[in-house]
């Protein structure tokens, strides 16, 4: 007999009478593809035609953060092939959206999540589906926080009025007098600092030496530290009642816009620009930026009264774009009050009070003077409140100070996008994810009409991600398994969904609140405070009611969409299968079947003293991804509400996983994701049926 004859090796551009394994594989979704048998090998070049084709690939960085101290990393994870049709991230839907990210080493649409000021990226922050985040920020989230900063700085800034810092301030408007050296130097030591050097035979005249003596001053601990969340609503600070903390930020704004225009000198090349600024302590980047919020979004007027008095009037450049992103905000939200809210921002009516005058969030969001990171959506969310009147006090209480929270408006609830229901509800239809809020969600007959609450969420019990698990990630999560010179058939599998027994009998019944036992101290001093919930969804399903309390702090990570999938998947993955009604109601020892162990007290991702540094690294800890030995893939096909008790399910039970379209995303890359972000658990969806619509379900 003659021997077996496998595939001449693939023919891209010569000839059309040949298909490719890859080809006849994309047609018949068949393994092994035609000419192949199970117990053939592929070589190399084989392999990677037809197994890693199109199929998502990811790598993880584990950078540690410069001068900190020892165990303090960054983590990130990119996808091979990202480009702007094949993303995991939501888009943004205004211009105005991007502020919640910064980049300050580069132009400011590369959103390359290691030039983010803020760590991790918020750019990444959203998922496409809402309620969902990506695995960049997943992985972020298990690096650390802001290292701690000394503040070695004694030098003290020499004393201005206000009326010669705002003058100065409108001056550099149009930048640095770079052209003479002499009068640049001279406002800085005259004026401004001392000049360290000014008795010895080399004054500071070079600008590196003055971008020192303005860091060494601005090290200082009596300035505001910006990056501390709770001082990053900036107009607290420059539209205060009290005159001396107005002076006080003018003041250090000054030195910041003094130290910005330095360090972005004409002089300097971006390369040194970014050595410069990824060198910087944390308290000063956050300087940088309140200055450069402040020269692309506020300009200042000089006039005279008739008593030849200076006065000053600010003059809010991004208004009108900010006006614009508000509006599409509460449409997309589908606000119940939209007609109100197109009346005040219209701005016709001279009794209505100015939009950025209503409140120090409204003053923030309206003119633009808005830093990086968590506290942008509470921003955007209490200017919309401010701008309608029928909402009264009930709404004034949601700070990005505690995120879990959310609030019910006539018929609907909208969550923030770090609260548990708004994570699980983002699978309901006719709800939408914008700018980290999400909504419009069910209403709730256990909260008031109008009414603002907390909710309870217990830590996620899912492992901290350690440097070995990002670093080895593209290794440990490859499609073609191990590395090898040939790659055995037999040892991959097509997982397909089963898409002919799908159930769409399973729906919402109830979204329940019970006010907790304890409530903080701060509830109880403070008048009309909003209460601690604790959040469950009852589901109805077959006569019976299944009741899924919303406990753990979870989050559901968008899987990366594949390239003309289905993808093979190495037999190592081991998963399982299972229909959303044939049993998950009743599993609730996933944790244990999956290899989870409970995370040790001891470890933090931010060690702050010599003594959890110490734990951290005499403690013995099992990598994350040795904790995943098997993947539960829940197959929540059909009408929305079967997606939204998967969601719900590992809320109840403390699981985050990967949601995954099985329009773009194959069951097989998903579970590889799911392994690369060391989770346990993948949700197969499909968006919910085409055939559903929100008209008349939400207000």
């Amino acid at each position: 007999m003659l021997p077996y004859r496998s595939f001449a090796p693939p023919r891209r551009a010569e000839s059309y009478s040949h298909p490719t394994p890859l080809e006849d594989f994309r047609k018949s979704r068949r393994w092994p593809p035609t000419g192949y048998r199970s117990s053939d090998c592929l070589s190399s070049q084989d392999a990677e035609d037809v197994i890693c084709a199109g199929a998502s690939t990811f790598k993880g960085y584990a950078d540690e953060i410069p001068n900190a101290p020892e165990g303090y990393n960054r983590f990130y994870a990119v996808m091979d092939s990202e480009h702007q049709c094949r993303t995991d991230r939501a888009t943004f839907l205004k211009d105005s959206y991007k502020d919640i990210s910064l980049n300050m080493t580069g132009p400011s649409d590369s959103q390359f999540p290691w030039l983010s000021l803020e760590q991790p990226c918020m750019a990444y922050a959203f998922g496409k589906s809402a309620g969902t985040t990506t695995l960049n920020y997943w992985v972020g989230k298990s690096g650390s926080s802001n290292p701690p900063t000394k503040f070695a700085g004694t030098s003290k800034p020499r004393k201005l009025k206000l009326l010669q810092i705002l003058d100065r301030l409108q001056q550099l408007e149009n930048g640095l007098e770079e052209e003479d050296p002499e009068e640049l130097y001279r406002y800085l030591y005259s004026t401004l600092i001392e000049d360290p050097g000014r008795f010895s035979d080399h004054p500071h005249y070079g600008m590196e030496q003055q971008i020192v003596d303005l860091i060494t001053v601005l090290t200082h601990p009596t300035w505001i530290d910006f990056s501390n969340p709770k001082n990053q609503v900036v107009a607290k600070f420059f539209d205060s009642p009290d005159q001396q903390k107005k002076h006080e930020f003018f003041h250090q704004l000054l030195l910041s816009v003094e130290l910005y225009l330095r360090v972005h000198s004409r002089d300097h090349t971006d390369k040194a620009k970014r050595k410069l600024i990824n060198q910087l302590p944390p308290t000063i980047a956050w300087n940088m930026a309140v200055a450069q919020r402040w020269l692309e979004n506020m300009s200042i007027t000089k006039s005279r009264t008739s008593h030849n008095q200076s006065t000053f009037s600010f003059d809010l450049k991004s208004k009108r774009r900010q006006k614009d992103a508000l509006r599409k905000f509460a449409e997309e939200l589908k606000w119940p009050n939209m007609d109100e809210i197109d009346y005040v921002l219209d701005e016709k009516d001279p009794k209505e009070k100015p939009l950025e005058d209503r409140s120090a969030d409204a003053m923030s969001w309206f003119s633009g003077i808005i830093l990086p990171g968590k506290t942008f959506p509470w921003l955007i969310m209490n200017s919309l409140i401010d701008c309608d009147r029928d909402t009264g006090d009930a709404l004034k209480y949601l700070t990005h100070m505690q995120p879990s929270a959310g609030f019910q408006y006539r018929a609907n609830t909208y969550w923030s996008s770090q609260c548990i229901v708004g994570k699980v509800l983002g699978a309901a239809r006719g709800v939408t994810q914008v700018a980290g809020w999400v909504g419009p969600c069910i209403y709730t007959p256990d909260l008031k009409r109008t009414e603002c609450v907390r909710i309870r969420q217990l830590e996620s019990p899912d492992p901290q991600l350690t440097p070995r698990d990002v670093e080895h990630m593209g290794k440990r999560t490859n499609p073609l398994g191990p590395e090898d010179t040939n790659y055995p058939i037999d040892d991959y599998e097509v997982p397909i969904p089963d898409t002919d027994e799908v159930t769409n009998d399973i729906r919402m019944e109830k979204l329940s609140f019970v006010p907790t036992r304890e409530q903080p101290p701060s509830t109880r001093n403070v008048p009309g405070a909003p209460l601690v919930f604790d959040a469950a969804i009852s589901f109805a399903c077959g006569g019976e009611s299944w009741p899924m309390r919303l406990r753990y702090d979870v989050d559901f990570i968008q899987a990366f969409p594949c390239h003309q999938g289905p993808h093979v998947l190495f037999y190592d993955f081991d998963y399982s299968a299972i229909r959303i009604d044939a049993g998950l109601v009743d599993i609730d020892d996933w944790g244990l079947q999956s290899g989870r162990i409970s995370r040790p007290s001891s470890v933090r991702s931010s060690p702050t003293s010599k003594k959890s540094m110490a734990l951290t690294t005499t403690t013995k800890v099992e990598d994350a991804h040795m904790q995943v030995k098997k993947v539960l893939a829940i197959e929540a096909l059909g009408v929305s509400d079967n997606e939204v008790f998967a969601r719900a399910w590992c809320a109840h039970h403390g699981h985050s996983a990967i949601v995954a379209n099985i329009k773009d995303t194959c069951m097989a890359c998903a579970i590889r994701e799911a392994y690369a972000a060391c989770m346990s658990v993948v949700i197969l969806t499909e968006g919910g049926k085409e055939t559903e619509k929100d008209q008349g379900v939400y207000g």
